[in-house]
């Protein structure tokens, strides 16, 4: 846990502002991806308070910046992004969405905002200056609390419904938060982690709809993501295990394994079994050693094929090819 305060850039001074990364900035790498940047275009920007927590942070910023601006980033990582403004001279963005085309002029005033998972943006501004707090959520935590992973279909979540959060619960909880992170008290970190379980709720409560036909979200795995795990698997390569099917949808192995679970019915390492089998009685079939098999798929011995396959048919392989012989 950490945390930190006056953590100031000045970005006139160029030297500072590609040496001086600050923790906030180091900490965005792998949040948050930032692929055209205003900071080269700012007078000053200012970390006042930086809280890391078990599944996210929060920072606590003030920048200034004298001509308009443009930044094109996306939520790299699969997070959830709020931005609560807590004071500054009013001043205007156009944000653009741009997978979908959507676009939109922010209210100046008091704004809070949220950028679900996996987005790409593009922020242009008039000169101003804004002060914010920011606070990153580890989609595994706001997930926790489902049965299932949910996919966004951002083409269904007009801007005007994440972009204008203001009043209600999740603007509460972000001051709250802000409170705490500003004048820390006994248990500070406890009571934020606390909090941010608390956000995760009402953003889900929120944007989770009650009836499948208002779905903005829903569970399960994305027609790509089931391409990619049918394909690896079913290819001519030894067979996956659980950790690199969950890289190659870019999960962790729980949430993969629980939205697997959620759009099959069964487990992927139930699945990753059958497949085994399929291709195993092939090669068997076709006369090919015990021994051949196991290092084509990927076993480390002809023992712990043989084991695998006992598991997931009841039969040894040499009964199988027994079997085969004799309807021969």
């Amino acid at each position: 846990m950490q945390q930190h305060g006056g953590l100031a850039m000045s970005c006139k001074q160029k030297a500072g502002c590609s040496t001086k990364r600050n923790d906030a900035q180091e900490l965005y790498k792998g949040w948050l991806s930032v692929e055209r940047s205003m900071y080269s275009d700012m007078d000053s920007y200012v970390t006042e308070r930086l809280q890391v927590f078990s599944g996210g942070w929060l920072e606590v910023r003030q920048f200034r910046w004298s001509q308009p601006v443009e930044v094109v980033w996306s939520t790299e990582k699969r997070c959830y992004l709020l931005t609560m403004a807590l004071d500054g001279q009013e001043t205007a963005t156009v944000v653009t969405d741009l997978r979908t085309g959507q676009r939109r002029e922010l209210n100046p005033k008091a704004r809070v905002i949220m950028v679900p998972p996996e987005q790409l943006l593009r922020c242009n501004s008039r000169a101003g200056q804004v002060r914010s707090l920011r606070c990153v959520l580890d989609s595994e935590l706001v997930e926790s609390f489902l049965n299932a992973i949910p996919m966004w279909d951002w083409s269904r979540v007009a801007l005007h419904k994440t972009h204008n959060l203001k009043g209600g619960q999740i603007e509460w909880l972000l001051r709250r938060m802000y409170r705490e992170i500003a004048q820390p008290d006994f248990a500070t970190v406890a009571v934020i982690e606390a909090l941010a379980k608390q956000l995760s709720v009402e953003i889900l409560r929120k944007f989770c709809p009650a009836r499948a036909e208002r779905s903005e979200f829903w569970g399960g795995l994305s027609s790509r993501h089931k391409r990619l795990i049918r394909e690896r698997v079913n290819s001519q390569e030894p067979l996956p295990n659980r950790e690199e099917l969950a890289d190659l949808c870019d999960m962790t192995i729980r949430h993969l394994s629980r939205a697997f679970r959620t759009e099959t019915g069964q487990t992927l390492g139930r699945y990753i079994d059958s497949v085994m089998v399929d291709r195993a009685m092939v090669m068997l079939a076709a006369g090919a050693p015990v021994r051949d098999v196991a290092e084509s798929l990927g076993y480390a011995t002809a023992s712990s094929f043989t084991s695998a396959f006992r598991r997931a048919t009841g039969l040894l392989p040499s009964e199988l090819k027994a079997s085969e012989k004799r309807l021969q």
